[in-house]
């Protein structure tokens, strides 16, 4: 069984992370652990309470075979935390994939992760946040996958599952993975 980390903080956007999640769990092929930076409880935009497991300072990033951030209006509370920003810095130099759709690019680029790369997010954030994206190549376009790092606009999250999906290797074929799409969607 691999295992997900899911790093949720203050106002993550639950929406955009949930048909991610949906699919990973119903596969039943992967543990999804869920951290904050601090291991308090945080609420998500839409007003639920999530309880993690613990806290970042007490996670080893060498045990997770995906890290997963969803964006949201709270990304500011912990985007100058330095173990969080270490601790992405440990997964990328261990060739962890991250996945991180809309705001929490901000994390990636305050991190240092996105120098030379390509990546995406609302053009509202990339404007808001342009200071932790130095050197990186803003693209705007839904979506972003990268060797080791996938991002996507909030509105992409469709999107983002397939390609996590596909990282993960949950989808049997094309087949799969287009209903997936249009699951997420609404169209199925």
């Amino acid at each position: 069984m691999k295992n997900i980390l899911f790093i949720a903080y203050p106002q993550y956007a639950d929406f955009e992370i949930a048909h991610t999640l949906f699919f990973i769990r119903k596969s039943g092929r992967f543990k999804v652990t869920t951290v904050t930076v601090d291991g308090k409880p945080v609420e998500s935009l839409a007003g639920l309470i999530t309880m993690p497991q613990a806290g970042l300072s007490e996670t080893d990033v060498e045990k997770y075979d995906l890290i997963l951030i969803s964006g949201g209006d709270g990304v500011h509370t912990i985007i100058d935390d330095a173990s969080l920003s270490s601790f992405l810095q440990k997964a990328s130099s261990k060739q962890i994939p991250i996945a991180a759709i809309c705001a929490s690019a901000t994390l990636l680029g305050k991190a240092g992760l996105l120098k030379g790369e390509k990546f995406t997010c609302t053009e509202n954030t990339y404007k808001h946040f342009n200071h932790v994206f130095e050197g990186a190549i803003y693209t705007g376009t839904n979506i972003e996958v990268g060797t080791n790092i996938i991002t996507a606009k909030g509105t992409a999250f469709a999107e983002f599952t397939v390609a996590v999906g596909n990282l993960l290797g949950i989808w049997k074929d094309n087949k799969q993975s287009d209903w997936a799409f249009q699951f997420c969607k609404g169209n199925v």
